[in-house]
C-alpha cells in the first residue's frame, strides 16, 4: 500500500473522532467484553455471542450504563440492547455498495477508549448468503483490517465516514466478516418488534431427490425436494400439498436444496400467498400456499 498523505491521515483521524463516541464497550455477564454501536440514543447493536440473557451494561467515555437485551438472533450473530440514558448515535449505511480495495477503518472499544485498525475491503460478494446457523446475510463482506480482541460488534467505516456494517467473528467460524448495514437494519427491526427474528413456515419435511429422465424432460428441472412429511393443519396441508409430492418451485424460485428452501422462508414472507409448483402422480400442479410464522 502506498504511503498515505496527510490529507488521508487527517480524514482517518476525523472518522475516529466522529464515529468513536457511538462505539461502546459491551459487558454481557461472564462473557468477554465486546464492542457495540449506538444506532439510536438508547439503542445499541452488538454481536449475539457478546450478551447474556436479561441485562448487561455498556460503557462509553468511562461511564457505565445499564442495558437490557431487547432481542437476539444467533443465526446472524446480532443483538439489540436498550440502554439507560442517551448516547450519541450514528447512522448505518447499507454496505451494499462497498467495493474491493476501498479503504476502511475497523473500530472497537475493548477497553475504556476507542481503538482502530485500518485496511481495505478485501472481499465483497454479489449475492446474499446463508449462514451455518440458518440466517440470511445480504452480502458477503470482508476486510483485511486487523481484528483485535474485543472488536466484534464494532463498526467497519469507509474513508468518507459511512458505517458499512458490524464486525463479527461469529457468523463463520474463524473468519472476521462484516454484517452489512442492510442486514443489521432488517434484523434490528424484527428484534425491536418481536424480540427475535421471525421466519416464515411451509410446514413440510423434505429431502433432495434427482428427478428421472422423463420427469426432467417434462419439467425442465433436474432436482427437486421430495415431501416426506406434511404438518397437520400447517400452511402446506391447507393448500393441498401431499406426502410424496416433489417440490420444484416456491414463489417462482427453484428449490433444489434444503438451503434454497430455508433461504426463501424469510421473515418478510410471513403471511404471503405464494405459488408452489409440485410434481405429483405424473403431472405438474401449481398450488397457492399462505406461509405461516415459525415459532
Amino acid at each position: 500500500m502506498p504511503v498515505l498523505g496527510p490529507e488521508v491521515s487527517q480524514a482517518l483521524s476525523q472518522i475516529v473522532e466522529s464515529v468513536g463516541p457511538s462505539v461502546v464497550r459491551v459487558e454481557g455477564g461472564r462473557r468477554r467484553p465486546t464492542s457495540g454501536v449506538a444506532i439510536a440514543p438508547n439503542r445499541v447493536v452488538t454481536v449475539a455471542r457478546g450478551v447474556a440473557r436479561g441485562r448487561g451494561a455498556v460503557t462509553v467515555g468511562g461511564v457505565s450504563r445499564a442495558a437490557k437485551v431487547r432481542g437476539v438472533d444467533r443465526s446472524t450473530d446480532l443483538a439489540l440492547l436498550e440502554v439507560d440514558g442517551s448516547l450519541p448515535a450514528v447512522a448505518l449505511g447499507d454496505g451494499l455498495q462497498a467495493k474491493v480495495g476501498q479503504l476502511v477503518l475497523k473500530l472497537g472499544r475493548p477497553g475504556r477508549t476507542v481503538q482502530a485498525t485500518s485496511g481495505i475491503v478485501s472481499a465483497a460478494g454479489a449475492h446474499a448468503f446463508q449462514t451455518p446457523a440458518g440466517g440470511t446475510i445480504d452480502r458477503y463482506l470482508e476486510s483485511d483490517a486487523p481484528h483485535q480482541p474485543g472488536f466484534s460488534g464494532g463498526p467497519l467505516v469507509s474513508i468518507d465516514g459511512q458505517v458499512l456494517g458490524i464486525v463479527s467473528t461469529g457468523v463463520v467460524r474463524g473468519v472476521s466478516l462484516v454484517i452489512p448495514g442492510a442486514t443489521v437494519a432488517r434484523v434490528v427491526a424484527q428484534l425491536e418488534a418481536h424480540g427475535q427474528l421471525r421466519r416464515s413456515a411451509l410446514g413440510v419435511v423434505a429431502q433432495p431427490v434427482r428427478l428421472p429422465d422423463d420427469v426432467r424432460a417434462l419439467t425442465g428441472d433436474e432436482v427437486g425436494l421430495l415431501i416426506t412429511s406434511v404438518a397437520k393443519d400447517g400452511p402446506a396441508a391447507a393448500a393441498g400439498v401431499q406426502f410424496g409430492d416433489t417440490l420444484l418451485h416456491l414463489g417462482g424460485d427453484e428449490v433444489k436444496t434444503l438451503d434454497d428452501l430455508a433461504a426463501f422462508l424469510r421473515a418478510d414472507h410471513v403471511g404471503e400467498a405464494v405459488p408452489v409448483r409440485v410434481w405429483r402422480a405424473g403431472r405438474v400442479e401449481t398450488l397457492t400456499v399462505t406461509l405461516g410464522a415459525r415459532a
